[in-house]
């Protein structure tokens, strides 16, 4: 099958969605499939607007058997995709729709009419239920709408290493420093008072905002407790930070799925997290703490009894073990993501079929 991929930014980015298209496409291409990653245009809303008055990222969208637009380059396809749409089947991979996800971003004003031409597609793949049912309620056909979860088996395991200080209850977050991550939260809430024999690691990127990165930073440099920045990590050393932390916490607000937090699991992390969105769904309520999201104290509070309970952490550490053997591998969001394609290119043959 010839598929091409629309996206915009940079998919070398090692974010949730980006890692997601990129273990995708790869396991499309090791089945064969002659898989073609487009890049529309950048990632920002001015970069994507000034692509969308162009000819279109795809010259001859008929020269593919299915096109797949992620959400993200919603803006840059949006006056393309019905013309694309009489061509070639096209699947919409949704992994947050941006008024949902931030709905105080740039472009969110004018979202209703970059997120309706994807409605239409042929399928739209949401990567939780709970993005199902916000495809729903913006009237997307239930039967056009499919659930493809990421899978939480992208890190090898191995053996942890030896910890500099056993002694220490080591926490890790892993996330970009965006707002609606709630990092500034976690920053509150960890240095709001002294928390001995605890550390906190900060794995991420940490430049995509440069104003919030500095009101994050200040906020560290302001309050007390062990913060160990560690920045953008390759899957080694990411690997190595779950497997040698006593704990998960991230107050996102908002996720489409939360990648990290399975992967977590699978790494017998008890977590903290917000009651909000697919979060509570994933995690569960045996596995993990659940707060309201950005409320520092509350998260305040679940860190002290988290790190103060080992029994606490060890209850739901074998909750999570528990909760990842029921979670998805890439090897099953690859296999439902060809489906995916395969149901829309045999959709298209049979309107064609059918017409007089």
């Amino acid at each position: 099958m010839r598929v091409a991929f629309v996206t915009a930014g940079d998919p070398g980015r090692r974010t949730g969605g980006y890692l997601y298209n990129a273990r995708v496409l790869c396991g499309l291409r090791d089945r064969g499939h002659e898989v073609t990653e487009v890049v529309a245009s950048g990632a920002g809303p001015e970069d994507q607007e000034a692509a969308a008055r162009g000819p279109g990222p795809l010259a001859e969208p008929g020269a593919f058997d299915v096109v797949v637009v992620d959400a993200l380059a919603r803006i840059a396809c949006s006056p393309h995709l019905d013309r694309w749409r009489a061509a070639v089947p096209v699947v919409a991979l949704v992994h947050e729709l941006p008024a949902v996800a931030d709905p105080g971003a740039g472009a969110t004003g004018r979202e209703p009419g970059y997120e309706e031409p994807l409605l239409r597609s042929e399928r739209l793949v949401a990567v939780s239920r709970d993005g199902a049912s916000i495809l729903r309620d913006r009237g997307a056909p239930p039967r056009r709408i499919r659930v493809i979860s990421p899978g939480f088996d992208r890190l090898l395991r191995h053996e942890p290493a030896a910890s500099e200080d056993p002694a220490k209850v080591q926490a890790l977050c892993v996330a970009q420093w965006i707002p609606r991550k709630g990092i500034r939260e976690l920053a509150e809430a960890w240095t709001s008072r002294e928390r001995p024999g605890a550390a906190l690691t900060l794995a991420g990127e940490t430049g995509a905002d440069p104003a919030y990165t500095a009101s994050v930073r200040a906020t560290l440099a302001a309050g007390s407790g062990s913060v160990n920045v560690a920045g953008a990590v390759d899957d080694a050393v990411l690997s190595g930070l779950y497997q040698s932390s006593d704990l998960f916490v991230l107050s996102s607000r908002y996720e489409g799925y939360g990648m990290v937090f399975a992967e977590a699991l699978a790494h017998g992390l008890p977590v903290i997290a917000c009651s909000t969105g697919p979060v509570p769904e994933l995690v569960g309520r045996e596995a993990g703490l659940l707060v309201p999201p950005e409320d520092p104290e509350a998260l305040s509070g679940a860190l002290d009894r988290l790190l103060g309970d080992p029994d606490l952490r060890r209850r739901l550490s074998e909750a999570a073990c528990r909760r990842a053997r029921d979670l998805p591998r890439w090897q099953d969001t690859v296999d439902g993501f060809e489906k995916v394609l395969k149901e829309a290119s045999l959709t298209r043959t049979r309107h064609r079929e059918v017409r007089p």
